[in-house]
């Protein structure tokens, strides 16, 4: 396997760790802040205990809403250290905390009894505003995690989840109002210098952005097809005669096309085509939602816009001696750029390939990939269809643990299992792995989900 990617690993974990304790300071900082009353002695008295909690868990909830961008806004070196799924995961995951934090806030200051609760008047009017945004923040964070019950479209989310930035800035004006110190002094100057860095990063990345999308995500559609049932072949190629797309296999990439249908809404999705031998980039996009059933009216020629690309999750990132690839329905693209790259390189590399799908009919590329057996003298390929005669006789019709003991070999230092479908079977496959023998670290997962 030829590399592709120089990745420094030692550079790479020390980066992590700078930034985690970096992280770390920063709300044992906040948390100093919030308690700096509580420890002097003539504030000590019943009740203060619960408001310098609830004052702490304020600004760590400020401090999670100020982060969310820096999370979604797609930065290279986040993405190169994390990967862009794992910061967006951790981007929901910081969005729950925050609202819980904010919600325990005015509860904890109340149930001190230090400030009862009534009707607010005029002079009240920061605890009204502060009200207002915990509101909002209820609104983001619940139409965020149930979504799909409440039958929200993704534009529509899209656009509530823009009012992120109001509700932050509420909580700011809450935060100073109130508390007159942190307008003072060494305090002033902190969230002076704090805020300044972050606008800073924020208006940066977004000109970085919008410079890089004038000429390097220019594409034109070179073809669309069917490739499957209810799965588009997408293949688009540079608009400009000089312009290059480098990616390695396994990556994905944010894809918006420029007419009225589907439109300039951007998606995630893997890019199929291998880094060799291609002139342009192909995805397999299974129609699976309001936009991606508006796919049909792609036509060749059409305008398109490419951003990426994104993601850790490849081999070419880390020392393989033999790779297994487990995909289950469309989750098979990035293993297709994966296979491809190994075939332009003629690569003697063990694969073995597990392919679960409900049948042949919705299976995308499946004859290119039994072909595949002519190129690469260490590939093995196993389908199991799920709701016909299974492809492969030995394997089974559901890909349980039962299956996995059955196809998967024992454990080899050097051996990366690469796993991509539907979460909960990527959860079960891990589980299972580990449970068979396979140490957490060479088993390698990609969850995108909206």
């Amino acid at each position: 396997m030829k590399q592709i990617a120089c990745n420094n690993r030692t550079m790479v974990r020390w980066q992590k760790i700078l930034l985690l304790l970096l992280l770390t300071a920063l709300f044992l900082l906040l948390a100093r802040i919030g308690a700096r009353h509580y420890f002097r002695e003539t504030a000590v008295q019943p009740g203060t205990f619960p408001v310098m909690i609830g004052r702490v868990f304020a600004l760590w909830a400020l401090a999670l809403m100020l982060l969310q961008p820096l999370l979604a806004m797609r930065f290279r070196f986040l993405d190169r250290l994390f990967g862009l799924d794992r910061l967006l995961r951790l981007h929901r995951m910081a969005g729950i905390v925050s609202l819980t934090l904010a919600f325990l806030h005015p509860m904890l200051i109340y149930v001190s009894g230090l400030k009862r609760a009534g009707p607010l008047n005029a002079g009240q009017w920061p605890e009204a505003l502060g009200g207002i945004g915990l509101a909002g923040l209820w609104l983001l964070i619940v139409s965020s995690c149930w979504r799909q019950f409440l039958e929200l479209k993704y534009d529509s989310w899209l656009k509530l989840h823009r009012y992120a930035g109001p509700v932050a800035f509420f909580a700011l004006v809450h935060m100073f109002a109130i508390e007159s110190a942190m307008r003072k002094g060494w305090l002033a100057a902190f969230w002076l210098v704090t805020l300044l860095l972050w606008a800073g990063l924020l208006i940066a990345q977004k000109k970085l952005r919008l410079g890089r999308g004038n000429a390097s995500e220019a594409f034109v559609v070179a073809s669309a097809d069917v490739a499957a049932e209810n799965v588009w072949r997408i293949e688009l190629k540079p608009a400009g005669e000089n312009a290059v797309f480098k990616f390695i296999p396994g990556q994905f990439a944010f894809v918006s096309f420029e007419n009225a249908q589907p439109g300039p809404e951007e998606h995630p999705f893997t890019i199929a085509s291998a880094p060799a031998g291609a002139t342009g980039l192909q995805f397999l996009i299974k129609a699976s939602g309001d936009w991606t059933a508006q796919l049909a009216s792609v036509r060749v020629g059409d305008q398109a816009r490419v951003s990426g690309p994104f993601g850790v999750f490849s081999p070419w990132r880390h020392d393989v001696e033999r790779l297994i690839l487990i995909a289950g329905g469309i989750g098979i693209t990035p293993m297709l750029s994966v296979l491809r790259q190994l075939r332009e390189e003629k690569s003697a590399l063990p694969v073995k390939l597990v392919w679960t799908f409900q049948s042949r009919a919705g299976a995308p590329c499946l004859d290119e990939i039994a072909d595949l057996r002519q190129f690469l003298p260490g590939f093995e390929f196993v389908a199991v269809a799920t709701r016909e005669s299974s492809v492969d006789v030995e394997a089974h019709r559901r890909l349980d643990k039962q299956a996995l003991t059955k196809i998967m070999p024992e454990y080899q230092p050097g051996t990366m299992v690469m796993v991509c479908g539907p979460a909960p079977m990527m959860l079960a496959i891990r589980r299972d792995l580990m449970a068979m023998g396979y140490p957490q670290r060479a088993i390698l997962s990609e969850e995108f989900a909206f």
